[in-house]
């Protein structure tokens, strides 16, 4: 694209000296007529006057057009550049989250959103006054900044992929640093580049307020309580198979003789239900 844009001028030139030949033809052609004291117009003179004013105007217009030509062509060069470009835009942002485990466990998040790979990632943590930290974001970006990758940045992130870590409770968070807490508001900085090495910055924001209040109901996520209680069960089978358990299954075992016999009874309750209905 650079190169085609460096080469506009030297276009430019050629065309504008295509337009001065016909201007340079007729120049002579007067200069010619004043140099032999003739200054009649004959019948072929006309002609080829008329013909270079023809010539001209053809030259004027083919001028605009070339131009015109050019410059849409850089515009589409342009317009393909960009989407080349866009197509392989990375697109980062960092946030918290509650594990599945616990509302309090929170998880660090770094997600690439754009289409393209993103490489050779940093992060820098500033508090809201800038690099002077209290100390409740100084003990936050120490929790940051134990994870390696929020510490030393990844090597690479592939589009529409995401790292996630447990980075800190939030409850011993409250219990050292208080209320205060949740006044603290971190600037994440995160600076990484595209596959062909264009530098890109983003910021995200980690306001802790957004989380005064939080609460939950029915005990926590449903896939992570049912994945406990299998994994129970699986540890309850596994021991009786063993034969290492003091654990005893309450299992009911019917047999088909049992069922006929059940729906019996439940017919004869049916049959003395009407019975005394109609007796009364």
């Amino acid at each position: 694209m650079k190169f085609v844009e460096d080469k506009a001028p030297i276009v430019l030139v050629v065309l504008s000296g295509l337009l001065f030949v016909p201007l340079v033809f007729i120049g002579g052609l007067v200069w010619g007529l004043n140099l032999g004291g003739n200054g009649k117009l004959a019948a072929d003179t006309l002609s080829a006057w008329v013909g270079a004013i023809a010539t001209v105007a053809i030259a004027i217009l083919t001028f605009i057009l070339a131009r015109e030509t050019w410059y849409l062509r850089l515009a589409q060069i342009r317009q393909i550049d960009e989407l080349k470009i866009e197509a392989m835009r990375p697109s980062l942002e960092f946030y918290i989250l509650s594990a599945q485990a616990s509302i309090h466990m929170m998880n660090a998040h770094i997600q690439n959103n754009g289409k393209g790979i993103a490489r050779n990632v940093s992060f820098k943590f500033y508090g809201s006054s800038g690099d002077v930290l209290s100390s409740q974001e100084r003990a936050v970006v120490e929790k940051f900044q134990s994870l390696n990758m929020l510490k030393n940045g990844l090597t690479s992130l592939g589009a529409s992929k995401e790292r996630k870590s447990f980075v800190f409770s939030f409850l011993d968070l409250i219990n050292k640093n208080g209320d205060a807490l949740f006044g603290v508001k971190i600037r994440a900085s995160i600076e990484f580049e595209d596959a062909e090495g264009r530098k890109y910055a983003s910021e995200s924001i980690v306001d802790f307020s957004e989380f005064k209040g939080v609460s939950e109901v029915g005990g926590g996520d449903p896939l992570y309580n049912l994945y406990k209680e299998t994994e129970k069960i699986v540890k309850v089978l596994e021991s009786v198979q063993a034969g290492m358990s003091s654990k005893r299954l309450n299992i009911n075992v019917y047999s088909s003789a049992d069922r006929e016999e059940e729906q019996k009874a439940l017919e004869d309750r049916l049959r003395e239900l009407r019975e005394k209905k109609e007796n009364s």
